[in-house]
């Protein structure tokens, strides 16, 4: 029966999709199509309520029995392991939108693609952190150049070099803690990127 519905809802810009349900919209409503599109999107059953409101001011009652069929098999499209898993992957959050009959499927795959979202995550953290540390390394040895040409220009006085010279001092001792916390970030990255590479391979079959 849902492949009817999903040959409607390519076609058709269904009513669940509008903020508001008018007095027409109402009037001629398919409540067992709502129901699906509304089931198929991952809203939770209890959306309904807000359809009953939009009509209530047109005096028109959601036929509730239609609409929950319609419900069952929206979301039958839409608590299955893969979508579930593509949802968590995007980091995306579950509303226990899902009937108890498709819910342990749906969480299957939406477990799986947390986990793996997790991963990507801490992959990219300590990609960004080895990164942060080679520009400022970079930022430190260019800064250090100028501000030794500087302290031996023409012009300063003996505490301006003194200043120039303590904070070449600074940013010398900044150089040495980050090159002994690279091989630290790099062994971090490496094992973020191998246990990514791991899971996205456990999680293929997807």
């Amino acid at each position: 029966m849902y492949l009817r519905f999903l040959a409607l809802a390519s076609v058709t810009v269904l009513l669940s999709n509008c903020a508001n349900m008018n007095e027409s919209d109402c009037l001629t409503a398919d409540w067992q199509l709502i129901g699906f599109e509304d089931g198929s999107l991952g809203k939770n059953e209890s959306h309904v309520s807000q359809h009953r409101k939009d009509c209530s001011e047109h005096g028109v009652t959601p036929d509730l029995g239609m609409y929950r069929q319609g419900h069952f098999e929206g979301s039958k499209q839409f608590c299955t392991t893969r979508n579930g898993f593509n949802r968590g992957l995007k980091g995306q959050e579950y509303n226990r939108n899902c009937p108890q009959q498709f819910e342990e499927a749906f969480l299957t795959g939406f477990t799986d693609g947390q986990n793996l979202y997790g991963l990507k995550k801490l992959l990219n953290q300590r990609a960004d952190e080895l990164e942060d540390a080679y520009k400022e390394l970079d930022w430190l040895e260019h800064t250090i150049a100028e501000k030794s040409e500087t302290m031996i220009a023409d012009g300063l006085n003996r505490n301006q070099r003194i200043v120039i010279r303590d904070e070449i001092s600074q940013h010398q001792e900044q150089q040495r803690f980050l090159y002994s916390t690279l091989h630290e970030l790099k062994q971090e990255f490496e094992n973020a990127s191998l246990t990514y590479e791991q899971a996205e391979l456990e999680f293929s079959h997807y």
